[in-house]
């Protein structure tokens, strides 16, 4: 503020000086020759008027204005314009114009800041002058030239005005000629003192703006602090006091204005809190608690912070700050009663906050700490889920976790862990407790160590050889069941089913653990109702499930179990009122042929279950030497994928998608998989592995990433969208529609050009969220389009519910239409159905000239196919569609 008021003073100084000069200089000047320097007396007007409107602090447009005014007298036909940079420092706004006229300032509102952007946005772009002397020669000016010829406006001098921050712009300082015309030396000599003194002003009105921020804000701390506020002069008699103050005390601040502290200080209090009283006006802050009485009479506990009010280096006052903390105190009281009550209890108890995340500890007992060995101070403020471990039951875990999310008593006994990382058994009973308004503030544990008891039950063997979750023999226990098995003489036929729930991941990671986990109970249970003893079911691992099958001695009977065992996944799994559906897939090994480890069935199953996987799931397969085959290519196919992104091997290839006209609409994006040393990797081979692995999602974000960014070369030859084939997996992670955005923000793509391509399987499990981010993507500007149409199942009712614009034919449809009866009743119902729902068709897989007539002929509007053209790698399509063009302007 000091520095403001000398910058003032300063300028008034000026101003005075300058005005006895200019009266001075008027008089000699007047003297020798009054008519040719006539102009002089309006110059120094000018001059005067300006100043005199910095030293008299007008508001900032009327110097601004000024500043105009003063350019304008010295510089023959000028019309001055100054513009200031916005909030967003990516735009200018007028802030003040003499001459021009308004609605040509208002035009320029909103100027981008941009290198090209007229005269202003380019010099506050660059940090430097732009002077056009004929704006309408100037490519800067080509998008203003329907302005510049309405207002006749010819050169455009523009210099960037700079703030305090180094290189920092704040605006722009603009003069406009009806002529063209360059500046002198000593006009922009003139301009840039000027523009000087316009940064001036500008800083200063920030300067201001700030100091009123700053007053309202230390205006707002005192007035609507919710704590009492008040300040003492040196006599400890209040000059002002905060609302919560007087609401306090139940006086008026007219009746507290004027009146000694000790107004409200009971006289036990007097002499202590006069000593801090004192303590804070030699200068140093105090804090301490005492008791007020209010006008009532009632007494208050109040925390009080002094703090000396210091101005040039003198204490003038003491600032106070009162939090009541009456209600605290009697809560501290009722807790000491009640901790004194739980102190000696040889039960451990645990005091926690029910409405704060995780249920942070407030209190344990002795008897706790001796039981868990951590003490009140390391419980205090973490959750009691440390005393959990890796082998704590989840289900368990859950349990505990709903009743305290619902607010409910619960007794359970779970694994714990004490401090020292010794396991011991909790027999645990957590309550809520309710404050005065009924509702649930903490929760009460009493827990108790029977470690001993459990030792001396059955359960610790049980849970040695069974799993947690579902309660099945564990992978343990089966692989002992299988070397008895197998170790016997009595050439036993045993058969191995090796059993992988089909579409578990994305529904475990979709829709939570906690469902998957229900998912995986539901179906250890029914997998129990057919597979009964003697024969062994167990849980594997994941969502995978190996049953040894000793009672059956013939292939035809294993056959019929595996068909049991598929059955029972044909109801689907009700969970939390959320429905899911699940197939399996199945390998089968048996023990007639020759092996060096009984756990080779196993593998020799799991072989096969990847097979059933490969042929779509819901199957059952045998194994047999041939699915060894190729089995390493697949292994090494897997690491090779990683590498194969990290060394940037895929490429794209592009087949065009013609109308019936034989132009081109669009195309669409194929992934090819150039290896260094096998040459081109069909898709047929890597992408079932990398569905399987999740590399899918890493190749297909890729994908929709280069096919984004070829899109700018492809709209040079006409090809104006193009279509992305989408994993199914992609739809089950969370962050699925956030990163799509991302890509398309990135590379500034319009609605329409990208084109989104499902397959029909994406739709079979929760179709109603899928319908949901499908809408997303529509609402990003994507076309969604079906792919395959017809080759999958269940796919016309998915037309009445998907934000679907596209669809395309499958090729098994499109082949010899031209003579298949029932291909061509298919397609064409299929084309004569979308039109009516205003559904774009594309033909795939269009190879002859006769299928090309027939399609034309029934009114199919797109059509994709090698007649047409195979895929091909950017630059060579680029070719193509260049000939292309050459051939449609030919003709």
């Amino acid at each position: 503020m000091q520095d403001n008021l000398l910058s003032y003073s300063q300028i008034a100084t000026g101003v005075v000086l300058l005005l006895i000069t200019a009266t001075v200089f008027v008089s000699v000047v007047r003297k020798r020759a009054d008519k040719k320097y006539q102009g002089l007396n309006q110059l120094i007007q000018a001059h005067y008027n300006t100043f005199n409107a910095l030293a008299q602090q007008r508001d900032i447009e009327s110097r601004l204005l000024g500043i105009c005014h003063l350019i304008e007298s010295q510089i023959n036909g000028a019309m001055c314009s100054i513009m200031v940079a916005n909030k967003d420092n990516k735009t200018l706004s007028t802030a003040a114009s003499a001459s021009l006229p308004r609605s040509f300032s208002n035009e320029l509102n909103g100027l981008k800041i941009a290198d090209g952007s007229g005269g202003c946005g380019t010099a506050a772009a660059i940090g430097e002058p732009v002077l056009a002397a004929d704006m309408r020669n100037d490519e800067r000016f080509e998008a203003f030239m329907p302005l510049i010829n309405q207002y006749g406006l010819a050169a455009c001098w523009s210099h960037p005005i700079f703030g305090a921050a180094e290189g920092e712009v704040i605006g722009t300082f603009a003069i406009y000629f009806a002529q063209p015309r360059v500046p002198t030396g000593g006009e922009l000599e003139l301009i840039v003192r000027n523009r000087d003194l316009v940064a001036l002003i500008l800083e200063q009105e920030e300067q201001r703006k700030a100091q009123v921020r700053l007053e309202q804000h230390q205006r707002s701390l005192f007035t609507y602090n919710p704590d009492s506020v008040f300040t003492l002069d040196l006599n400890g008699n209040f000059t002002s006091v905060n609302r919560a103050g007087c609401e306090l005390l139940l006086l008026s601040e007219e009746e507290l204005l004027g009146q000694h502290y000790e107004l409200a200080v009971p006289e036990t209090e007097r002499e202590r809190t006069l000593t801090y009283f004192e303590t804070a006006k030699k200068g140093t802050p105090q804090s301490y608690e005492i008791k007020v009485a209010d006008r009532m009479g009632q007494l208050h506990d109040l925390s009080i912070t002094n703090i000396p009010i210091i101005i040039d280096g003198e204490v003038t006052g003491v600032h106070g700050v009162a939090k009541e903390v009456t209600e605290h105190r009697a809560n501290e009281a009722k807790l000491k009663v009640f901790r004194s009550s739980v102190h000696a209890s040889v039960n451990g108890v645990v005091i926690s906050e029910a409405n704060k995340k995780g249920f942070p500890v407030l209190y344990v007992n002795p008897a706790f700490e001796k039981m868990s060995g951590y003490s009140l101070t390391e419980m205090k403020g973490i959750s009691c889920n440390i005393l959990q471990g890796p082998d704590t039951d989840p289900k368990v875990i859950n349990e505990i976790r709903k009743a305290l999310q619902e607010k409910r008593e619960i007794k359970s006994v779970i694994r714990n862990y004490r401090k020292d990382g010794s396991m011991f058994w909790n027999e645990l009973l957590i309550a809520p407790v309710k404050g005065p308004d009924n509702k649930v503030t903490h929760f009460i544990g009493l827990q108790s160590d029977i470690t001993e008891r459990v030792q001396r039950e059955d359960a610790l063997a049980f849970y040695a050889s069974h799993d947690s979750l579902t309660q099945l023999a564990n992978r343990s226990a089966m692989e002992e069941r299988l070397q008895q098995l197998v170790s016997n003489d009595t050439n036993q036929a045993v058969f191995v089913l090796f059993i992988d729930l089909d579409g578990f991941k994305p529904i475990n990671d979709s829709l939570g653990h906690y469902l998957g986990d229900e998912v995986l109970i539901e179906t250890a249970q029914r997998l129990q109702q057919v597979i009964r003893e003697p024969n062994l079911i167990c849980r594997f691992g994941g969502d995978e499930f190996v049953a040894v099958i000793q009672s059956m001695g013939a292939a035809e009977q294993i056959n019929v179990l595996c068909t049991e065992v598929l059955a029972i996944f044909d109801e689907p799994f009700r969970i939390d009122e959320i429905e899911v559906s699940l197939s399996a897939a199945i390998g089968v090994a048996a023990n007639d042929i020759q092996y060096k480890h009984p756990m080779e069935l196993t593998q020799r199953a799991d072989v096969a279950m990847y097979e059933a996987k490969k042929r779509g799931g819901n199957a059952v397969c045998w194994y047999s030497e041939k699915l060894d085959e190729g089995l390493g290519y697949k292994v090494a196919l897997r690491t090779q994928i990683q590498e194969a992104l990290a060394k940037k091997q895929f490429e794209l290839f592009y087949q065009p998608i013609m109308t019936s006209t034989g132009q081109i609409s669009g195309a669409e994006a194929l992934i090819r998989w150039h290896h260094p040393t096998k040459g081109y990797v069909s898709p047929a081979d890597f992408i079932p592995i990398a569905e399987r692995t999740g590399q899918i999602i890493q190749i297909s974000e890729w994908v929709l990433r280069q096919a984004c960014q070829d899109l700018s070369e492809l709209k040079r030859y006409g090809i104006n969208t193009v279509s992305v084939n989408f994993s199914p997996i992609q739809f089950y992670r969370d962050d699925f529609i956030s990163k799509t955005k991302s890509v398309l923000e990135e590379f500034n793509i319009k609605p329409g050009e990208i084109t989104v391509e499902i397959t029909e399987n994406v739709l079979v499990n929760d179709t109603q969220r899928i319908a949901e981010l499908l809408q997303h993507l529509r609402e990003l500007g994507l076309d969604v389009a079906i792919d395959d149409f017809g080759s999958g199942f269940a796919s016309l009712r998915y037309l009445n519910v998907l934000p679907v614009n596209k669809l395309k034919i499958d090729r098994s449809f499109i082949e010899n239409i031209d003579h298949n009866r029932h291909n061509a009743a298919i397609t064409g119902g299929i084309l004569n159905m979308v039109e009516h729902l205003g559904i774009q068709t594309v033909a795939e897989g269009v190879e002859t000239e006769n299928e090309y007539r027939y399609l034309v002929e029934h009114g199919c509007p797109l059509m994709q196919g090698f007649l047409f053209c195979k895929p091909k790698p950017l630059g060579e399509l680029l070719v193509w569609a260049e000939r292309q063009q050459s051939l449609e302007n030919e003709s």
